[in-house]
């Protein structure tokens, strides 16, 4: 037989190799630059750095991390003396970029918020991320970690104030905008766009170690996102728009991001209604009677959904995400016969990394 040349080799085992998906840029926070001409910061991500009316205050801060350098942001007072005005700001950094506006000297009309992020097509499951969160108030205040995805553009001109109005400032697919259902805009959204998916971690708590957060990603529809964003917010950042509620020394530490997809289902339904007794975790056959689900004969229809759950929004309501319906590419059906072979249903993770089969005896 012919023998294979290096770079055929090489082909080979790359074809071998399964496809992953999507990650988030520089997912290590090894990427820092000084080109900003102030304090080093990341390339691909952006702090809540403000700068404005001739003064700069710098709140994303390289440090040794887990492994190499991490993120480090901070919650900061910050002012100017000389025009009395002083404010505790937050501490986060985003694929997105963090913005802050004021109407004059008028303190009162200060707002920010984050617009935009990065392309985006994919539907992770999970995000796992490592932190330290650390400081003199970490029991008032939540920290958050946050991933969400959207397809359009969103668009609106009043975001809330400092004092409880709105501010006139035109901005595009920002964060309020765009996730509704947990954090809207409060002052009305000029155009609204289609949310996906949502991750959401926040908590009152300290942690000393380094300690490894995952964080469900829970889905709106089955939609195909274009764009997503990531948040991670020392304090009271997103669920205060505007300096409030915030405080100054409250930190955290971001390091190793990975975004989790999985081949698990987390629902299942037969002929449109949900089997309760599915177990997820089990490769075993399984035996359902189609009595309990006031199914008939003929025709079954299995589907699968994942990302389900509930979400708290900024107002303490319950924001409901049904998940989205796992697609042909996902999942595949090996039809069986009802009192007879079982249905064998294989599941495959969006970025080729895992495979679940689960065996469904269907009787009547």
């Amino acid at each position: 037989m012919r023998k294979m040349n290096k770079l055929g080799v090489v082909l080979a085992l790359l074809m071998a190799l399964p496809i992953y998906a999507q990650q988030l840029p520089d997912p290590h926070f090894e990427n820092w630059t000084d080109k900003f001409k102030s304090d080093v910061q990341l390339a691909d991500w952006h702090g809540s750095n403000v700068s404005q009316i001739g003064s700069k205050f710098t709140f994303m801060f390289q440090k040794p991390g887990r492994t190499g350098y991490c993120a480090y942001v901070t919650d900061r007072a910050i002012g100017i003396p000389k025009l009395n005005l002083g404010a505790t700001g937050p501490g986060y950094v985003s694929l997105g970029r963090p913005w802050q506006y004021l109407k004059g000297l008028n303190l009162n009309s200060a707002t920010a918020g984050t617009e935009g992020g990065i392309a985006w097509t994919y539907r992770p499951d999970t995000m796992a991320v490592w932190i330290k969160r650390v400081g003199p108030d970490t029991e008032k205040e939540d920290f958050h970690l946050l991933f969400y995805s959207w397809v359009g553009t969103a668009k609106s001109s009043l975001y809330k104030n400092k004092a409880g109005g709105c501010t006139n400032t035109e901005r595009i697919n920002e964060e309020s905008d765009i996730r509704s259902a947990t954090d809207g805009n409060e002052c009305g959204i000029d155009e609204p766009v289609k949310q996906v998916a949502e991750g959401w971690y926040r908590a009152r708590a300290k942690y000393d170690e380094w300690t490894l957060i995952k964080v469900p990603i829970l889905y709106k529809n089955n939609g195909a996102p274009t764009m997503c964003n990531v948040i991670f917010s020392a304090g009271n950042y997103p669920a205060f728009r505007a300096n409030d509620g915030l405080y100054d020394g409250n930190a955290l530490y971001v390091d190793d991001v990975e975004l989790i997809y999985s081949s698990r289902i987390d629902k299942l339904t037969i002929n449109g209604k949900e089997w309760t007794a599915f177990n997820p975790n089990s490769e075993k056959v399984q035996t359902v009677k189609l009595s309990a689900l006031g199914a008939q004969n003929g025709t079954i229809k299995i589907e699968g959904f994942r990302g389900i759950g509930t979400l708290t929004n900024i107002k303490g309501e319950k924001a409901r995400f049904n998940g989205r319906k796992l697609d042909a590419k996902e999942m595949s059906i090996e039809p069986g016969e009802v009192n007879g072979k079982p249905f064998v249903i294989t599941v495959k993770a969006e970025d080729g990394s895992s495979v679940h089969t689960y065996k469904l005896k269907i009787e009547n």
